[in-house]
């Protein structure tokens, strides 16, 4: 999974997307993307400085109530929800400690198959334990009276796992039902099916729809679509457009440094790499991520400032693994992308492995086959991507890397063929967009 051009909930990386945001849960927040601080051009919407103040507040009144109440899972329920939503906005795995912390406050104190099950199913997604979160959707699913908002994101929360693992056409279907029922909660996650399997028009176009049915007063939402509309047309390398969604992305919300990451990475492949490395330095001072020191000391390394590139990989790595210590299933993923680049390459490929076997659609498929290669085996590397050929999964990725172990392989004709595949795709695919 490319670590930055990710067509899910951001990144993400972590939790289930602003789309959910609007479904009730007793007046619980759901996860938001990923946001932290990043300071931007002026924004005719809202900033993530005054969402984040906003929600500490709503944060703070909920602790002082639960305080009080040593027996109230309800309130409980609705200071996890806030704390996942605040985890998912500065992805800092403290905060999803403190979710973690109340959602056991809660389930201690709940009767039995009561408590905040929705909540937890989301934060277990969230982190990528899929069979986890499927525990509590079977709860959801044995309640004697569900409620019809629980099902519907377990509905949701069901076919995202779906595709984690790789089945996406039971995704596809799933979402389409729910899409049919409730445009609003499920359009843009069905979009996204579709950019990953090969029909970029088809996620644009529902993309569209689900922003112009958006509230015009939500600014992480309707941020959130047109980031992703920014990515899938990076991934078809029509920049100048990643660009102007990008930028109308940071209209809707200013201060959004996944957003601020996504032009950085345009910049870079547009080899405008001062500007690219200038957004990187304030994202390593502000946003404080280990994916950020990675792709700043790839640009350092790319203009030669070999000392500066070291102390940040050496940062990062320290990071990654206290990460990989404490959330291991949400860490993984991405923290390979770490080792891939830098090394070592045992190092990636026992982490390549493991997120595979934890969920192992194609972005887990195209990593593996990317150790794999990187490790010297390229007949494995072939094989786990024609497994993920064998599927509806289609990005320029998958082809470039099925193209090198063919090539690695000496078969010509067949690494010229995933070649035609990938530039059908992207015209303007480079390997090196994809190695910092």
């Amino acid at each position: 999974m490319d670590r930055k051009t990710t067509l899910v909930s951001a990144g993400i990386a972590f939790g289930l997307s602003a789309l959910l945001s609007q479904i009730d849960l007793r007046g619980a927040p759901a996860a938001a993307p990923i946001v932290a601080r990043q300071p931007a051009a002026a924004a005719t919407g809202a900033s993530y400085a005054s969402l984040l103040a906003e929600l500490d507040q709503r944060i703070d009144g909920l602790r002082v109530r639960a305080n009080k109440r040593s027996d109230d899972w309800l309130t409980r329920m609705h200071l996890g929800a806030a704390l996942l939503e605040r985890a998912g906005l500065t992805n800092q795995i403290d905060d999803f400690a403190r979710v973690q912390d109340v959602l056991d406050e809660a389930f201690a104190i709940a009767p039995p198959s009561s408590g905040p099950l929705v909540v937890a199913a989301r934060f277990n997604f969230a982190i990528h334990r899929l069979g986890e979160a499927e525990k509590y959707l079977d709860k959801i699913d044995r309640r004697a009276v569900p409620r019809r908002d629980d099902q519907l994101i377990a509905r949701v929360l069901r076919a995202e796992i779906a595709v984690q693992r790789g089945q996406y056409e039971d995704a596809s279907a799933a979402l389409t039902a729910a899409a049919a029922s409730e445009p609003a909660v499920a359009t843009a996650e069905l979009a996204l099916v579709h950019a990953r399997t090969g029909k970029p028009l088809e996620a644009e176009a529902l993309l569209e729809d689900a922003f112009r049915a958006t509230n015009p007063n939500d600014a992480r939402r309707r941020a959130w679509m047109k980031l992703q509309l920014g990515i899938v047309a990076m991934e078809r390398g029509e920049l100048q457009l990643a660009l102007k969604k990008l930028q109308e992305a940071e209209a809707e919300l200013a201060g959004w440094w996944l957003v601020q990451e996504h032009i950085a990475e345009i910049y870079h492949r547009r080899d405008q790499h001062a500007q690219a490395i200038a957004i990187y330095e304030e994202l390593v001072r502000t946003a404080d991520l280990p994916q950020h020191m990675d792709a700043l000391a790839g640009l350092y390394r790319h203009t030669g400032e070999k000392q500066r590139a070291d102390e940040l990989i050496a940062r990062s790595a320290a990071r990654w693994e206290e990460q990989l210590a404490r959330f291991p299933e949400a860490a993984m993923g991405h923290a390979l992308q770490h080792y891939l680049q830098f090394g070592p390459q045992e190092r990636a490929l026992e982490l390549a492995l493991a997120n595979h076997a934890a969920r192992p659609g194609g972005d887990a498929k195209v990593s593996l086959a990317t150790a794999y290669l990187q490790s010297g085996q390229a007949a494995e590397a072939l094989a786990v991507a024609e497994q993920a050929l064998a599927s509806p999964y289609r990005t320029a990725r998958l082809h470039d890397v099925a193209a090198k172990a063919h090539t690695a392989l000496g078969h010509s004709a067949a690494a010229e063929e995933q070649m035609s595949l990938l530039l059908a795709i992207n015209p303007r695919y480079s390997s090196d967009d994809h190695s910092h």
